[in-house]
């Protein structure tokens, strides 16, 4: 039954792969977007924002779909915008209709993604660790390959070349998902939400924020701050999508092996305090070495353990909001809640403090390192326990004192 149950997990996964590379292939390729639509940095930077601007948005909505009329539902109209939205992008003239598209697209993110937790409770009650932390992983797989193949893809075909790659992409996840969640459980359809926030919760979005949006942020003013460093376009161009590459080849490799080893452990609260310290190490390390010293070798290092420490640590707070509820339904809000806040930093962070490192690179320093070192703070009171163990120890607690009262 559970091999089963993995095996239908992968056609979700192949959608979250296409949508994590049709949203960062884009990182790259800045410098294209740039000389192709004749737009600001801040401009360029927004369509690869407008992803976490849409989870902020329609983030609480997807949960709601998924908790009201199935995860079906949200997955469905996750696989059908995303090939829409990355078709008109490939066919628009301009940036006007580029963004406009690119909006599109970016919804099916806050869909496919807001309801993992239900999905993870659904098929694997006690395995939401490991459903999550692969399933993120699976989505910030797609970011690496894209950033990996975006300027092989650019040289070869042009900036429109790689928006036709993403098309094909998404439409084979289309066709798979409509014929590969069928057997995706209903039974926790209509349920009420409500109870579902817990303050606690607040420190959990927090960590998420600022993960997420550093994560972005560095994969996507990479190329143009090396190019303001004085090295040649080409080549920053090739530094860019390989440092964005190797940050989101450790996220998900990260995600997919420390939440399952940690959780296989019972270690959940170690790894956490443990790849809060080492995240706020090597964002320090890119945020002070890229403007100032780009030693490459240094920064390929620190870009991929950052993305494996830093998204390890991102998926193991998503699952910690499943532990303040006690039902499926409940969870995938819960997760949807932790999306839509941590998206915050997503859709804000990188489009403010990213071209704050061609101007006042010190001051955007200190911003990252003190956000990056409150995380590892918080690191120490992201809830553990899940309310669903807690619910049954506390039952047997009460047997057993109702055994010595007979």
């Amino acid at each position: 039954m559970m091999d089963k149950n993995w095996s239908k997990l992968v056609p979700y996964w192949f959608l979250l792969f296409t949508i994590g590379f049709g949203w960062f292939i884009l990182a790259p390729l800045v410098p294209g977007i740039l000389g192709t639509f004749s737009v600001s940095l801040t401009l360029a930077v927004l369509l690869i924002s407008v992803y976490g601007y849409t989870m902020v948005a329609l983030g609480l909505l997807a949960g709601w779909i998924s908790a009201k009329f199935t995860v079906k539902a949200a997955l469905y109209s996750a696989a059908i915008i995303s090939f829409i939205g990355l078709l008109g992008r490939a066919l628009s003239p301009n940036y006007s209709i580029l963004f406009v598209f690119q909006i599109i697209a970016a919804v099916a993110y806050p869909l496919a993604m807001a309801p993992v937790g239900s999905i993870s409770e659904s098929l694997f009650k006690e395995k939401s660790h490991s459903v999550i932390g692969i399933s993120v992983g699976i989505l910030f797989f797609g970011m690496a390959i894209g950033a990996f193949v975006g300027p092989s893809i650019f040289s070869a075909y042009g900036l429109y070349g790689a928006f036709w790659v993403t098309v094909i992409l998404a439409a084979i996840a289309a066709v798979w998902t409509f014929f590969g969640i069928r057997g995706y459980p209903t039974f926790y359809k209509g349920r009420s939400l409500r109870g579902t926030f817990k303050v606690g919760m607040i420190k959990n979005w927090y960590v998420g924020l600022i993960i997420a949006s550093a994560s972005v942020m560095f994969g996507s003013i990479a190329s143009e701050v090396l190019i303001a460093e004085h090295i040649a376009v080409s080549a920053a161009i090739a530094y860019g999508g390989l440092f964005g590459g190797l940050a989101f080849l450790g996220s998900a490799i990260g995600a997919m092996a420390l939440p399952p080893l940690f959780e296989k452990y019972r270690a959940i609260r170690s790894g956490l305090i443990s790849t809060s310290l080492l995240a706020f190490i090597f964002a320090f390390t890119i945020a002070y070495f890229l403007p100032f010293m780009p030693i490459l070798s240094l920064l390929a290092v620190a870009y991929f353990m950052f993305g494996f420490f830093g998204n390890a640590f991102w998926s193991m707070a998503m699952a910690s909001t499943t532990n303040y509820v006690s039902d499926p339904a409940k969870a995938g809000f819960a997760t949807s809640m932790y999306s839509v806040a941590t998206n915050l930093g997503v859709a804000f962070v990188p489009a403010l403090l990213g071209p704050l490192f061609l101007v006042h690179a010190y001051t955007a320093v200190a911003i990252v390192s003190v956000m990056e070192f409150a995380g590892f703070l918080l690191a120490f009171g992201l809830k553990v326990n899940s309310a669903r163990v807690v619910a049954g120890a506390a039952r047997k607690r009460r047997r057993k004192r109702h055994k010595r009262t007979r």
